[in-house]
């Protein structure tokens, strides 16, 4: 069966973030201007985001304030959203078997050539299967997914986007530095948390519902290696493209008006360390979606 969670893509953080298409267009296209002008490299985070175009778009996005952490995280945001824009805006939304086995099976493959999907695209995780660690002032926030570009170096950067409900404005993001992309095979494995199992929820009654709790850069890094390995591996497991046919049920989550493919368990087992997960599928999950 499929999870409802799985049903369609819900509405991005690029289109959250931005007041509308036509917006983000014009903005873009004055930063291609700008940077061509300038001679600048557009993959380079720290060029990006000086540039006087980009700081227009920066001003408009945060409507004021002087919190120079919201400066950086609306920078990235713009970077990220941006690329996004300029790739061909490629969306893929992981069905809830997939970040299961991606998560229990722990794939670990002797032999890979790191590679992204696409030089940026925003992955779009199942609802509510991934919280962030409850922080002092406030309650642990669902993860909606995670952007990533290809830079300057082939270098990789990832920009974690959370706490999008459609009952009120805005989300929350949290930037991760370029990384050299060649390193994603050793993020596969490698050991996150001090202690206990990585992506281990911390949620009172989380393990319940199977839920998974994101605590620190290394979790990030792990489950974007993993899913960029599994789509390298198993390219026949993203679907066509879809859009959003409209709610069904007032309770059901708001849709994106963009298009997405969706990224499903492989069709049959590979056997070893890279097959599929045992009991991976969305058969478990029912109580989930009665939550």
């Amino acid at each position: 069966m499929t999870s409802i969670h799985d049903a369609h893509g819900r509405r991005t953080p690029f289109e959250l973030s931005l007041p509308s298409r036509e917006f983000a267009v014009g903005h873009f296209r004055r930063i291609e201007e700008d940077a061509e002008e300038k001679g600048v490299d557009l993959r380079d985070l720290g060029s990006f985001v000086l540039l006087p175009s980009t700081g227009a778009l920066v001003e408009e996005l945060r409507g004021g304030g002087e919190d120079p952490e919201l400066l950086h995280q609306y920078g990235a945001l713009a970077f990220h959203g941006f690329h996004f824009w300029r790739a061909g805006e490629p969306y893929f939304l992981m069905e809830t078997g997939v970040a299961r086995y991606l998560v229990e099976a722990a794939p670990s493959p002797t032999e890979w050539e790191p590679r992204a999907p696409a030089d940026a695209g925003y992955l779009q995780l199942p609802r509510h299967l991934f919280w962030s660690g409850p922080e002092e002032e406030g309650p642990a926030e669902a993860l909606d997914g995670y952007f990533w570009t290809v830079g300057t170096g082939e270098t990789i950067s990832f920009l974690v986007a959370m706490g999008m409900r459609d009952d009120r404005p805005g989300l929350s993001v949290i930037a991760l530095p370029p990384l050299p992309l060649r390193d994603a095979g050793a993020w596969l494995g490698e050991k996150a948390r001090p202690e206990g199992e990585d992506f281990s929820t911390t949620l009172p009654g989380g393990s319940l519902d199977r839920l998974y709790s994101v605590l620190n850069t290394g979790e990030v890094l792990k489950l974007g290696a993993r899913t960029f390995w599994y789509l390298d591996r198993f390219p026949e497991v993203v679907g066509p493209e879809e859009r959003w046919a409209g709610r069904e049920a007032e309770s059901d989550p708001r849709g994106s008006s963009l298009p997405f493919r969706k990224i499903r368990l492989a069709p049959e087992p590979e056997g070893g360390s890279e097959g599929r997960a045992e009991g991976g599928s969305d058969a478990g999950d029912e109580r989930e979606d009665e939550a």
